[in-house]
């Protein structure tokens, strides 16, 4: 049995979805299973899943094949020489996706239901989501499917929290802060960042990530600063940590799955994006009286703040008093 996997995506994205491979790993050892996936999330399956074949391409290049016949037609052979008995698209794949999955010669092809990809009927079995449930929850019970499909036993009911024990873990109890996100409508400012941390740093061990800007000269000695590094650096720091402090990020989903608390900056994010795992120790700042939050959508991001009259609303509404105040609250009852 062959099976192809295709989850070309971010970082938080693909940390969300380890638990469909990790699961499917562990009950049928005897698979070929091949991730197709973006250079940014192969380390986490080579880590945590080293039994898979991890195939890359880059995310963008990936998702604009269809403008270039040449670069399709290489990936579609790439695609058809692994000879797939069953293709798996995660639940945000887009129509190159579907192309690849449709072409592939498997005979069972499953993904998400979606009108947002006018190629979804190339699979043909197609699980719809179900109302505002979380994305990583959609994906388990696509899996779930294709298993019903194939007479397979059907993975558990319960979705278990990623694995990421195989990075390690390092020792040290701090808050630990990330301000990066993939999109900047996404980041709460770099600015108010800074000065949350050195409020921190006054009380506690505090450890930044920088993010290459200007801002990280503002941070005061008593900050650790880290220099971004491998996957594996971030994921063992994170292991160590005592809080988490982040916007809703690829380090959020990492701190979800690793159990560690935090604070997030939610901003435009849909409560479908929420950390799936351990959510009772996370604060998430998401302002209910702002009509526009959240403008992204159930399905997609859209990539720019929808708000012309106060932009950056949902990120602006928060103060580095009152975050300061909240997260202190938090240390101290814990």
């Amino acid at each position: 049995m062959t099976l192809l996997i295709f989850k070309v995506n971010q970082l938080g994205d693909n940390v969300v979805y380890l638990p469909v491979v990790q699961s499917l790993v562990m009950a049928f050892p005897e698979w070929r299973i091949v991730v197709v996936t973006s250079p940014t999330a192969a380390r986490l399956y080579e880590v945590c899943c080293p039994e898979v074949e991890v195939l890359t391409y880059a995310t963008a290049d990936f998702n604009r094949a269809w403008r270039h016949p040449w670069m399709l037609w290489r990936l579609w052979q790439e695609i058809r020489a692994f000879k797939p008995n069953a293709c798996l698209l995660g639940d945000d794949q887009g129509s190159v996706a579907h192309l690849l999955a449709g072409g592939s010669g498997a005979r069972a092809k499953a993904g998400p239901q979606t009108s947002r990809v006018k190629l979804n009927s190339l699979l043909n079995f197609r699980e719809p989501p179900e109302g505002a449930e979380h994305v990583a929850m959609h994906n388990w019970r696509i899996a779930q499917a294709l298993m019903r499909h194939l007479k397979l036993p059907v993975l558990p009911e319960e979705m278990p929290a990623p694995d990421l024990s195989a990075f390690g873990r390092g020792e040290h109890g701090a808050v630990v802060m990330h301000a990066g996100a993939s999109r900047a409508y996404k980041r709460w400012p770099l600015e108010r960042f800074t000065e949350l941390a050195n409020r921190l740093s006054a009380h506690h061990v505090v450890t930044w990530f920088e993010q290459g800007e200007a801002a990280d000269a503002l941070l005061k000695p008593e900050v650790r600063r880290v220099k971004p590094g491998s996957l594996d650096d971030l994921v063992r720091v994170m292991a160590g940590a005592r809080h988490f402090i982040g916007n809703n990020s690829g380090p959020m989903n990492i701190a979800s799955a690793l159990g560690v608390p935090g604070t997030i900056f939610n901003g435009p994010s849909t409560p479908n994006w929420d950390p799936p795992w351990h959510a009772d120790g996370f604060d998430i700042l998401r302002d209910p009286k702002l009509a526009c939050q959240p403008c992204d959508l159930l399905s997609h991001p859209v990539n720019a703040c929808q708000n012309k009259e106060h932009p950056m609303a949902c990120m602006d509404r928060w103060s580095v008093d009152e975050v300061h105040r909240r997260i202190e609250t938090r240390l101290r009852a814990a």
